[in-house]
């Protein structure tokens, strides 16, 4: 029974992200898929289907955590978590399939349905358990494509104050800003520009993926849903749609994209501002004196980077936790939830 591969899976509302791990740990592939829940389950049910055709050897566990239950396809948590589990049993075998459900551990699928408050986001957890389980002290930061989660924890265990998605935001321990869908008029209302603060229109005209396409940081794996006019994913048409957020139109050239990568970099930085300040306060929540490590995971790992290097803190990349020579590490840092919950799974299936 020790010596099955276990894969893991974080259903999210934007993107379905699996994981491999081979039986002593290893990261054997890593994936992330765009899966619009909001639009309805057709591009999950597609995914899975498509997963299980390629991996259909019954001699493998699967462990399953979620976020996707909140997104308003669904009426409520309940819902949301009973049809996410449903959609994943119509592909793979209930009976080899176990749900983290957050502080209860792994739950049979039967289980799992009764407890959607248990189940419900808890992916965040999983990551923190597995960074714990290797880093003695340290703050979990994952920079995803719409949130970051960030996470204390000591002596080896998480010590996060906040559980469920409210608690957390009230806490700072979830913010709700990331490096792809995130809306630029989400993270400024003006920006430098010519020489003075130019406001910006409040309309959905470009977003992160842009901005961090713009100053070269954003791996293109990391965005895969359209852009927002639903036109190219260029340089050039991520610099349209910026000025467009401006009133303007770029013209071609060199120093005009110039004029637009300081645009795009100020707006970087005040959403880097926007992390740090709940980093700052979580980090606190350690005290002083001993040593702190920033595990950095997401496909916006690099700012988890950033914020360590200007406080002053260790920094560990999620993928340096693992034997994973057969995946890229940006793979593994972008499915880190999955990954961790596969390793959580797999760890209780060697107790």
């Amino acid at each position: 029974m020790t010596t099955r591969h276990c894969f893991g899976w974080d259903i999210g509302g934007a993107h379905l992200k699996v994981a491999e791990l081979a039986p002593d740990g290893a990261v054997v592939s890593a994936a992330q898929y765009a899966t619009p829940l909001w639009n309805g389950l057709q591009s999950l049910d597609g995914c899975l289907s498509g997963v299980s055709r390629a991996r259909s050897t019954p001699d493998v566990r699967h462990a399953v955590t979620m976020t996707g239950e909140l997104v308003d396809f669904f009426t409520g948590r309940q819902a949301g978590v009973t049809a996410l589990l449903e959609a994943f049993v119509r592909h793979f075998p209930e009976e080899h399939t176990v749900v983290f459900g957050g502080p209860l551990g792994f739950l049979p699928v039967s289980a799992a349905r009764a407890a959607p408050d248990n189940v419900a986001s808890a992916n965040w957890l999983a990551t923190t358990l597995c960074a714990a389980g290797r880093i003695e002290r340290g703050v979990l930061v994952d920079v995803g494509s719409t949130t970051t989660d960030i996470v204390p924890f000591a002596a080896h265990q998480p010590c996060n104050r906040g559980w469920n998605d409210q608690e957390r935001l009230s806490c700072d321990e979830l913010v709700y800003t990331g490096i792809v869908r995130t809306p630029v008029m989400a993270l400024v209302q003006r920006v430098p520009f010519a020489g003075r603060w130019q406001n910006i229109a409040a309309e959905f005209f470009a977003t992160a993926a842009d901005v961090y396409r713009i100053t070269g940081e954003l791996d293109d794996a990391a965005d895969l849903h359209e852009s927002a006019d639903r036109r190219g994913k260029s340089v050039a048409e991520s610099i349209a749609r910026l000025a467009r957020m401006l009133g303007a139109e770029a013209r071609a050239g060199a120093e005009e994209a110039g004029r637009w990568r300081q645009v795009a970099e100020h707006i970087a930085a005040v959403q880097l501002r926007i992390i740090e300040r709940a980093f700052t306060g979580v980090l606190s929540s350690l005290g002083a004196g001993l040593p702190v490590t920033v595990v950095g995971a997401g496909s916006g790992s690099f700012l988890a980077r950033k914020l360590a290097q200007r406080h002053g803190c260790g920094y560990v990349s999620f993928p340096a936790l693992f034997e994973s020579s057969a995946v890229a590490p940006e793979a593994v840092a972008t499915c880190a939830p999955a990954i961790a919950v596969a390793e959580l799974a797999r760890r209780a299936r060697l107790q």
